[in-house]
């Protein structure tokens, strides 16, 4: 018997076996989206093949919220009620309906919980045409995610936790706050805690409790009245006029950031001095890692900023 037959044999199995290749590197799922004065609009399923624009909003803490109008139009079946606090505080009434299967762009979010809210016109409103704003999306978005905002692209990637890598980015501390993720950030050396608020479309907007109108109109006399509106469709007084360096690490700044001041949105106990909106993000186009509480973005936006 020929002994070398088995290992010649051997040899050719092994010759003709593929090589083993690596596991394919993990993909986030990609969310398009309409930038509205600021507001960052997704197109959000909560019935199969019928799309509805909602406000994705990274300061709304308790879930998210779905208008009256759309949940009787969706037919939406209520699951239960819960006295939700707004930002002042004040608890309100407020029913909830749960939906099984909720499909955002790429991504599909399971057993999702809405409160069914009135939304004022205000709010809701679009251009001529358009079908009005359905609701926000909050917190859940980012549960066991980091999702990464594009503004000039107008696309979010929503990476699973596990899988993102922002070791090549710059970071900085996004503690949660009664539930708001906030950072730290220094206005022209005086340094105040701000909620990452995605759904206001402001720069920078400090509440009275950290800075009235008369600190800062001494500090800035440039700064100017004019009307605005609350998140709750209220129309306000909001004070504005422009920071000239905002650091958000150090030696990491921005310049020239528009800066604001309007009625308190929080509860002043929160210690939380104000709020950034999509003015300031967008010259960031940071990932919101809020599990791990941590904003990152990419320094070389910070360097042209």
């Amino acid at each position: 018997m020929n002994a070398a037959l088995p290992t010649m044999l051997l040899a050719g199995l092994l010759t003709a076996l593929p090589a083993l290749s690596a596991p394919p590197r993990a993909k986030p799922v990609s969310i398009p989206f309409d930038l509205e004065e600021g507001n960052i609009v997704v197109q959000v399923e909560l019935t199969p093949g019928r799309p509805l624009p909602f406000i994705f909003d990274s300061g709304l803490s308790d879930g998210n919220i779905v208008s009256a109008d759309a949940a009787q139009t969706l037919h939406l079946k209520i699951t239960g009620e819960v006295n939700l606090h707004d930002a002042s505080g004040t608890p309100n009434a407020a029913k909830l309906t749960t939906i099984p299967s909720v499909r955002v762009g790429g991504a599909v979010l399971r057993d999702q919980t809405y409160a069914i809210i009135d939304i004022p016109d205000e709010v809701t409103e679009r251009d001529e045409g358009e079908a009005p704003i359905a609701g926000f999306l909050g917190a859940p978005l980012m549960q066991d995610a980091v999702v990464c905002v594009d503004y000039q692209k107008k696309t979010m990637q929503r990476w699973k936790r596990a899988d993102f890598d922002g070791s090549t980015l710059t970071a900085v501390p996004m503690r949660l706050q009664h539930g708001l993720p906030v950072i730290r950030v220094g206005i022209d050396g005086r340094f105040a805690t701000l909620a990452v608020d995605s759904g206001n479309n402001g720069g920078v907007q400090l509440f009275p409790s950290f800075a009235d109108e008369s600190l800062l109109r001494s500090r800035y006399p440039d700064m100017k009245i004019r009307e605005g509106m609350s998140g709750s469709g209220q129309r306000v007084l909001i004070v504005s006029g422009e920071a000239d360096v905002v650091e958000v690490a150090p030696g990491v700044a921005l310049h020239k950031v528009p800066l604001s001041s309007m009625a308190q949105s929080f509860d002043p106990e929160w210690e939380i001095d104000g709020l950034v909106g999509s003015e300031f993000l967008s010259r960031l186009d940071p990932c919101l890692d809020r599990d791990g509480q941590r904003l990152l973005w990419d320094a070389r936006k910070t360097a042209r900023n």
